[in-house]
């Protein structure tokens, strides 16, 4: 990936995969190409550390809670979307997610495709795939620590990234914006 700074990562390159810590908190879904949040807005998912399901075999491996929340783009009401998440293949690159309540019927697989860490010195981003479900197609979400998104530069580095790779050039070029109230959504992709 063309790199913003040094603390940009790849998953295809040999950078350390994203330690949990990272992903702790309230992100924004700045863009996507899921049609699920073309009528959505207020997009955010919140990652909590849940302790390991089994300390005594893997008490090293890491469990998140995540909720979604979004509301309707004629409603205020929040709706949510429930799960557990867990490391596929033995690192916080890629992830397993399996739904609560009624929804635990439902999984998925996403990984981290790129991101950047620097936690309190600006724009705190990540670019995740998902993998094809019953519910879902293949899809990508820029997210961001900030409701107002990332940067131009920042949005225009990652799409340029996207493009340039094979395997995600087909799905990334659906990119569009998630609406979030207050943002002003002409920003071009």
């Amino acid at each position: 990936m063309a790199s913003i700074d040094a603390q940009t990562h790849s998953s295809s390159s040999n950078a350390p995969p994203p330690p949990t810590s990272f992903l702790t908190g309230t992100w924004y879904v700045n863009y996507s190409t899921l049609p699920m949040w073309k009528d959505k807005r207020n997009v955010r998912i919140t990652y909590t550390a849940l302790p390991p399901s089994n300390p005594t075999e893997n008490p090293s491996t890491p469990r998140l809670d995540d909720l979604v929340e979004y509301q309707t783009l004629t409603s205020e009401k929040i709706k949510t979307i429930q799960g557990i998440d867990t490391p596929s293949g033995g690192d916080t690159r890629a992830w397993d997610w399996r739904g609560k309540g009624w929804l635990k019927i439902a999984s998925s697989h996403w990984e981290f495709l790129d991101w950047d860490n620097k936690r309190g010195e600006g724009e705190e981003w990540a670019v995740i795939w998902f993998q094809k479900t019953l519910f879902t197609p293949e899809g990508i979400d820029i997210l961001s620590r900030s409701k107002e998104g990332v940067g131009e530069q920042t949005l225009r580095v990652i799409t340029v990234d996207l493009a340039g790779r094979e395997q995600y050039a087909a799905v990334s070029s659906g990119l569009f914006e998630v609406k979030r109230d207050g943002v002003d959504p002409t920003r071009p992709i």
